[in-house]
């Protein structure tokens, strides 16, 4: 019997952002980033790592291990991060990853005969005379077309005079690549517009910011990126790989800004990076979410999209059950960080930074370490929920349970009130629960129809308090 597959899709101690689903064979692979629970060092400051899983089944994910490593051979690779990389099979039958190191301007080239590596450092790309683009080529991204031709997309242009990252950057860079996936052949290309070229035209306000992800669909090609907005994948389409994008909408924000005309964030929000992938006939979006009370500290979501006949893809939603094929069983416990949205006064609509951790005044995801240091040991629960916080899950097959239990402590006696929708206006459970300092565990009714429903939590309590998990029954 499978198991039902959550969002975040990886267990909840993994952490890899920018995830790229590529598919080999028989299994789907992520290739992302890595950061570390608390977020305390940073962007990216792990090895690559691979995760993959069985396109039959979306819930059995296997860690392949470390891909590629943070001491390498490549001489430009020396100190900072790696960012979100790329990963394509070439004509040769071989797997070629592409990055970027934070300090280099340089795009990497490893390869290896497996996906999921190890992955051995092959060149950087470069001209035919050996030097490099006079640019940073950051979140590479890698597109194989049919014909076998290669194109290669980076980061974007910065302004004179501006830092690499500064939002206000000019166009991201185009290339067609050599049959030896590292040569240039042609480019660079201006693709995108960034937020100062992209004033009077149809990207304005979604300007390329990052997060290069190109697609080949129906015969043309789609480009994922993330926009000045940050939160939001968006994507233009093209009849030609390097030329001619038309700006055309909205893929996923990881705060469902935007997603049915929302303009309230449903959850604390940052940056974010993914892709696109179609398993059977359902396509999905990758995209990461935030944790800890800061933007560095990022776990990989999925959830289905819809493509309809005109080639236009419809804004995904943030959901709990992401790569289920359906809504969760409305039978069984819950991890709270299972939440799709996070909701509180003190959570205003400023993005998190990397700069201010709010994890003291914010209600936020949070892995509390195991003394041993085994990341599999670590508890996770939502933390710093004060009164008025309201998490929310999407979605269940409800109809079965009598009973609902909550594990939790609490500096005040209180009550968690929950609900059948996001208004908060269809009670199904009252559950009272005492002050503790330690984790306690509370019993009460639940009572819901047969159907398919979000369940809303809300806290009522004068102290904070720390929510591991729910069960229904």
């Amino acid at each position: 019997m499978k198991q039902q597959a959550m969002n975040p899709y990886l267990p909840l101690w993994e952490y890899i952002p920018d995830g790229e689903p590529r598919i080999f064979g028989d299994r789907l692979y992520v290739y992302g980033s890595h950061d570390f629970a608390g977020g305390e060092r940073g962007f990216c400051p792990g090895d690559y790592v691979v995760w993959s899983a069985p396109i039959s089944d979306l819930s059995d994910w296997k860690y392949e291990g470390i891909s590629y490593p943070r001491a390498t051979d490549n001489p430009e690779d020396e100190g900072d991060g790696l960012p979100a990389p790329d990963c394509v099979q070439g004509s040769d039958g071989r797997y070629y990853l592409y990055y970027n190191r934070g300090a280099s301007d340089a795009c990497g080239v490893a390869v290896s005969d497996k996906p999921q590596g190890p992955f051995t450092f092959l060149a950087n790309v470069a001209f035919p005379d050996g030097s490099h683009p006079k640019t940073k080529m950051f979140d590479p991204g890698v597109l194989v077309d049919d014909d076998g031709r290669i194109y290669l997309f980076t980061g974007f242009v910065p302004t004179p005079g501006s830092p690499w990252i500064n939002v206000a950057g000019k166009y991201n860079l185009g290339f067609e690549l050599e049959p030896d996936m590292h040569t240039i052949k042609s480019g660079p290309v201006e693709v995108l517009p960034g937020c100062l070229a992209a004033q009077n035209t149809e990207f304005e306000d979604h300007g390329f910011y990052e997060a290069s992800s190109p697609r080949k669909i129906g015969g043309r090609y789609y480009l994922v990126y993330s926009s000045e907005q940050s939160h939001d994948l968006c994507y233009p389409v093209s009849d030609t790989p390097l030329t001619g994008y038309r700006y055309v909408g909205v893929l996923v924000s990881n705060a469902d800004i935007g997603y049915r005309g929302n303009q309230i964030p449903k959850t604390p929000y940052g940056n974010t990076h993914g892709g696109l992938v179609k398993i059977g006939n359902q396509w999905y979006i990758f995209y990461h979410r935030q944790t800890h009370g800061i933007e560095c500290c990022r776990q990989g979501c999925a959830d289905p999209i819809l493509l309809d006949e005109n080639g236009v893809f419809h804004q995904a939603e943030m959901t709990s059950c992401g790569l289920n094929g359906g809504p969760l069983q409305g039978l069984g416990s819950y991890n709270a960080c299972y939440a799709c949205n996070l909701t509180h006064a003190s959570i205003g609509k400023e993005r998190l930074t990397i700069r201010t951790c709010v994890r003291d005044v914010q209600p936020h995801l949070y892995e509390e370490a195991s003394p041993d240091g085994d990341p599999a040991k670590a508890l996770h629960y939502l933390a710093n929920m004060q009164d008025g916080a309201c998490a929310g899950f999407k979605y269940f097959a409800l109809g079965q349970a009598t009973k609902l239990s909550l594990k939790l402590r609490a500096a005040a006696a209180g009550t968690m009130e929950v609900y059948l929708d996001e208004e908060c206006t269809r009670p199904a459970a009252c559950l009272p629960f005492s002050a503790s300092e330690d984790w306690q565990t509370v019993t009460g009714d639940f009572a819901a129809p047969v159907g398919t429903a979000p369940l809303f939590f809300r806290l009522r309590c004068a102290g904070r308090a720390d929510w591991m998990e729910f069960a229904l029954s």
